[in-house]
């Protein structure tokens, strides 16, 4: 099962928190950049990053946190929104591991069922499968994937987390 947290702190060592996320299976979100200044003086700048993490390795990632001087606090939040998020993982994991253009059709075959999400098991009852193409033009205007169309069918792929 996956869950979500919000990382709040510096850049230092920032790209190295994102490598181990992406090593133990996990997601980098959203990453929001703000300056703390009072005043004309620039003070610091601070991270937000919105992390999906599998529950079995948050340790990992609370430890790293509190090594580079970050915080790592679990969001709560209503399962539709939880849902969404878990649905975008479930797909993007998927275009990740072939790292190629796919099609719909491709990517269909590629979600594991129950996927690793475990949205199956939930009281909402649902499916990845169910918003997939919503899903993927949500993710693209993200720039999290990419789309084209070649020989009039629309293929998809990862756009990789450098570029987002």
């Amino acid at each position: 099962m996956y869950e979500i947290y919000l990382f709040s702190g510096g850049v230092y060592k920032f790209d190295e928190l994102k490598e181990t996320v992406e090593d133990i299976g996990g997601l980098v979100l959203r990453k929001d950049h703000f300056h703390i200044s009072r005043g004309a003086s620039y003070l610091a700048e601070e991270i937000q990053v919105m992390l999906v993490l599998p529950e079995q390795d948050r340790k990992i990632i609370k430890s790293f946190s509190q090594e580079i001087k970050g915080s790592l606090d679990q969001l709560e939040m209503e399962d539709f929104k939880r849902i969404n998020i878990l649905t975008y993982l479930s797909i993007y994991d998927s275009l990740n591991r072939t790292g190629y253009w796919i099609t719909l059709e491709e990517i269909e075959n590629l979600i594991e069922c129950p996927c690793p999400a475990q949205l199956c098991n939930m009281e909402i009852k649902t499916c990845v499968l169910d918003e997939l193409v919503k899903a993927l033009n949500d993710l693209c205007r993200q720039n999290m994937v990419e789309s084209r169309e070649k020989d009039g069918i629309v293929e998809y792929r990862a756009t990789g987390p450098d570029k987002y």
